[in-house]
């Protein structure tokens, strides 16, 4: 979908806004606190049904309002039609309860709605994640795929729910049994971890594979020769088959779903007795992580504030490029705050990378003059205070 429209009422500080955007690059511009990040959080809305801001929906409702309303059109590339999606919140005593809605129907499921309109979101927070826990680097990881494949959403729910069930075991919270029926549960559940963590596993290699020589070139691109940037996902239970005295030859027969299957089924068995001495699940896709390196090194360890930005938006220019070879078209970059701690060259550097990738791109700063987009392309100018969105610099 190409984003041509937003209607948005009581939506955070956005009490009724009305914005047209351009078909390349939308610059919001305005002072800190003026409603920038919030646009991009009702186009988030409506690519992801949730926030990146909030885990809850209630903070999304404009204060003194019980419901809040983000619509976006947009024409379908291709096939020369309009297509309207639209997210209600209404917040009531304990809860919001949202409605998702494509052509004026109800989508009920999240999943369903999940990805009608493909997003790509940088934020300042995003920095965070490579220094940040594991957890919070594998769902970075998680809501790429998320867009582009709506099965690895069900795949991560089912885990996650047969995860618990396992640890639950484990920690004999559901009171006595024998043993024997103990081992027969655990058995049962291990075998349901081991189909759908194989396949959010090869999901996630397979991601990175796709993404390595995209992610080092950009990474070149923004921030020059040196270092070389690289990327690879780090498996628990890989690191568990390396003890093993034919480890490599164990390990490079790690090459699709069911060998992954096969070798989380017997590393959850092999780790059951210290897994119920600890009460926990202790391998498998919810402790894997991944990993950026600047010519070796653990990036996390030695880049600098400047290299870690260049690292994380050459991440999602690279998710940007393969997105377009996997879903036929580029989805849209959401850009928060994207040039500050970049110097004017890696700026401008930056900028021309993104004019070579970027079909069609919304961003915030607090002046244009921030944003050195080349001269040959089309921008739109939207100044934003206090809510309010009106057209130009």
């Amino acid at each position: 979908m190409q984003l041509t429209h937003l209607s948005a009422s009581d939506f955070r500080n956005l009490a009724r806004v009305e914005i047209d955007f351009g078909p390349r690059f939308t610059i919001l511009h305005g002072r800190n606190g003026a409603g920038k990040t919030n646009v991009l959080e009702a186009l988030y809305l409506i690519s992801t049904v949730r926030s990146f801001r909030s885990s809850e929906l209630g903070p999304l409702v404009r204060h003194g309002q019980a419901q809040a309303r983000v619509e976006v059109t947009g024409r379908i590339p291709g096939l020369g039609v309009h297509s309207t999606l639209s997210v209600k919140l209404n917040r009531g005593a304990r809860s919001t309860r949202r409605t998702a809605m494509a052509d004026g129907k109800v989508v009920r499921s999240g999943a369903a709605f999940y990805g009608r309109l493909p997003a790509i979101l940088f934020t300042p927070e995003d920095l965070g994640v490579l220094r940040g826990s594991p957890g919070g680097r594998r769902r970075f990881l998680d809501r790429v795929l998320f867009a582009r494949d709506r099965a690895h959403i069900t795949d991560v729910q089912t885990y996650e729910k047969v995860l618990r069930s396992r640890n639950h075991v484990l920690r004999g919270a559901d009171g006595q049994r024998s043993a024997r029926d103990r081992d027969a549960m655990l058995s049962a559940y291990e075998i349901r971890l081991s189909e759908s963590g194989a396949r959010i596993w090869t999901r996630r290699v397979e991601l990175l594979k796709s993404m390595r020589d995209a992610f080092s070139s950009v990474f070149q691109q923004i921030h020059g020769d040196q270092p070389r940037a690289d990327i690879s996902y780090v498996s628990h239970v890989t690191g568990f088959l390396q003890q093993r005295p034919d480890a490599s030859g164990v390990i490079e027969a790690l090459v699709d779903v069911p060998s992954r299957a096969a070798a989380l089924l017997g590393a959850l068995h092999e780790r059951r007795a210290l897994d119920l001495m600890r009460g926990t699940t202790s391998l498998g896709p919810h402790r894997d992580d991944f990993e950026m390196t600047l010519n070796g090194q653990s990036a996390a360890k030695y880049a600098s504030q400047g290299q870690s930005r260049a690292l994380v938006l050459a991440f999602k220019i690279a998710e940007l490029k393969t997105s377009r070879a996997a879903l036929g078209r580029a989805p849209i970059l959401l850009l928060d705050d994207v040039s500050s701690e970049l110097d004017p060259r890696r700026t401008e550097q930056l900028f021309q990378a993104l004019a070579g990738e970027v079909e069609q791109c919304v961003l915030t700063t607090t002046s244009p003059r921030y944003i050195p987009l080349p001269d040959a392309l089309d921008r739109t100018y939207l100044a934003v205070s206090e809510g309010a969105v009106t057209p130009g610099e």
